[in-house]
């Protein structure tokens, strides 16, 4: 597998699995007739959630072949895009405008 793809998996994992654990919570939270209940069921759904668990085991797999380095650019990818996946939620939380 080329290195290009290993860090793109780590770069896209966090979005599903992220997605995947606000689904759920906010599943477990939200009053009836939410205007975003579709968006909910798709993201809570075990459908979903069966997706995510492929996408993990992929990442985890190309990993495991990695060399030391291509890993490394793996981590650094997946935490920039959790960190970016974060400023998302919480600019939402926080209800901020557009910087730009």
């Amino acid at each position: 597998m080329p290195n290009l793809t290993r860090c793109c998996l780590g770069a896209l994992l966090p979005c599903f699995w992220i997605y995947a654990e606000v689904g759920r919570d906010i599943h477990a939270r939200a009053r009836p007739n939410n205007p975003y209940q579709a968006w909910i069921d798709t993201y809570a759904g075990e459908e979903f959630h069966i997706a995510v668990r492929a996408m993990i085991a992929a990442t985890d797999e190309a990993a495991e072949l990695a060399s030391p380095s291509a890993r490394e650019r793996m981590h650094a990818a997946f935490r920039r895009a959790a960190q970016l996946e974060w400023m998302f939620w919480d600019s939402a939380y926080r209800l901020e405008d557009w910087p730009v």
